[in-house]
């Protein structure tokens, strides 16, 4: 650490031996089989809330878009 900052490496090395702890036994290659159906779900949630705000900005307002995707 520099005055407090966490540097990139260091971060790097804390994050990477965070997720060697979450994964425990599972070799590494298998570790996808957990990563991908997030990011998928991520993309999904990322996709919705653009075309949520898209239909925002169309009906004015987010509580209308909402009604209308109901």
């Amino acid at each position: 650490m520099n005055n407090g900052k966490l540097d990139v490496t260091a971060l790097e090395n804390w994050l990477w031996g965070a997720a060697c702890k979450i994964r425990g036994e599972v070799d590494a290659p298998k570790y996808k089989d957990y990563i991908l159906p997030l990011i998928f779900i991520k993309r999904l949630s990322d996709v919705f809330q653009d075309e949520l705000n898209k239909l925002a900005q169309k009906y004015g307002g987010v509580d209308i878009a909402e009604k209308l995707l109901e």
